[in-house]
């Protein structure tokens, strides 16, 4: 997948422009708070309908606006086609591809694929099991709808059960009434466990092999999936899901929430025996958050057909220059977006990209390379 323009009006501090891009390396160089990121942001919201910064609309708009418009022009295996969201500040936002609206966020998914990284990323290894859910939950749903629809029902559902939860008087009652929450909520919890379990048993090949050779043979990488849910078919896990939900009951009135469920699911990272979350130094977790990145990107080529844009914001300066090469050229087939504050000059001699500067929101060509 290649994005060859991106037009954006009123989206943040970002002018009113239209800028194309290369094939390969696209690196925008500028200060701090210049619109780098948001430029980035633009090109992530026509993939997955959302921001990966925030949820509010009104924060992608332009503070005396009353919209913000996105345009992507990509190319894929399947042809040219462009995908453009408009985001309001007092209604809910329009999503088109080929200027045909689209009625849910879900039938966008999976026209362009995007892997981002960014300095959070790198904090993938050590953060909450909340950040580690949702590299899962991206990943999957650009490449499986039935995956999203069932995340999106199973938080709804798991939403109104706590409700319940906090509302009863009672746990006797709770029994009767919450069948047939758990039934719904044991449902697709079998189907995105599933799904996660298989995600992660391709992720977690590819990134050991990537990790060895990033460490220099030195460490090996495993990923472990972990959950709740126990068995190996579908109905097996279901009613794995179904067991877990209904044993709680009685917990999760004293607690007033669902203390059981995927929404608890997380990854361990083990190198050469050890946990590197509690353990690892910060070289070892950066190693490993980049051995999942570049995992990513392999997985979603086999899965698809296609590389997904690989979106990197400012992530270069937290990486030495041996592991920013190994990022830069990991396949000449890949398109990457980069914004930095700075190319290191040990760096510029050794890869070819287009190169763009930012100042004010305004993207200008540079001959910097």
């Amino acid at each position: 997948m290649k994005v060859k323009r991106v037009s954006v009006l009123n989206f943040r501090n970002l002018k009113e422009q239209t800028v194309s891009l290369s094939d390969g390396l696209n690196v925008f160089v500028g200060e701090n708070a210049q619109g780098k990121t948001n430029l980035l942001e633009s090109i992530y919201l026509c993939c997955l309908g959302k921001s990966p910064r925030t949820d509010k609309a009104k924060d992608l708009i332009n503070y005396d606006k009353d919209f913000a418009r996105v345009t992507v022009d990509f190319e894929s295996r399947y042809g040219n086609a462009d995908i453009g969201v408009v985001v309001f500040s007092n209604k809910k936002k329009s999503i088109y591809i080929n200027n045909v609206p689209i009625l849910k966020t879900g039938e966008l998914l999976g026209y362009l694929n995007a892997v981002y990284f960014g300095p959070d990323e790198l904090k993938l290894v050590k953060s909450s099991p909340d950040n580690r859910r949702r590299f899962l939950d991206v990943d999957i749903s650009q490449t499986d709808k039935n995956y999203f629809y069932a995340l999106v029902n199973y938080n709804k559902v798991l939403q109104q059960r706590n409700t319940l939860l906090k509302t009863a008087k009672d746990v006797e009652s709770l029994t009767d009434m919450l069948f047939v929450w758990n039934t719904q909520l044991a449902k697709d919890c079998a189907k995105i466990v599933a799904r996660r379990k298989a995600f992660c048993d391709r992720l977690k090949v590819v990134a050991k092999e990537t990790h060895h050779r990033l460490s220099g043979g030195k460490e090996d990488l495993e990923v472990r999936y972990v959950t709740q849910i126990e068995g190996m078919s579908a109905q097996e896990c279901r009613q794995s899901a179904f067991d877990l939900f209904d044993k709680s009951i009685k917990r999760d009135f004293e607690m007033r929430y669902t203390t059981v469920g995927c929404q608890r699911d997380d990854i361990k990272f083990i190198v050469n025996g050890t946990d590197v979350r509690e353990f690892g130094s910060q070289g070892q977790q950066r190693t490993v958050a980049l051995s999942l990145k570049l995992a990513e990107l392999t997985v979603f080529k086999e899965m698809t057909g296609d590389y997904p844009v690989l979106l990197l914001d400012d992530v270069l300066s937290e990486l030495d220059i041996s592991r920013q090469k190994q990022l830069l050229v990991f396949d000449q087939r890949l398109q990457i977006v980069l914004t930095a504050t700075h190319i290191d000059d040990g760096l510029k001699k050794d890869i070819k990209y287009r190169s763009f500067s930012i100042r004010n929101g305004e993207v200008v060509e540079t001959t910097d390379n």
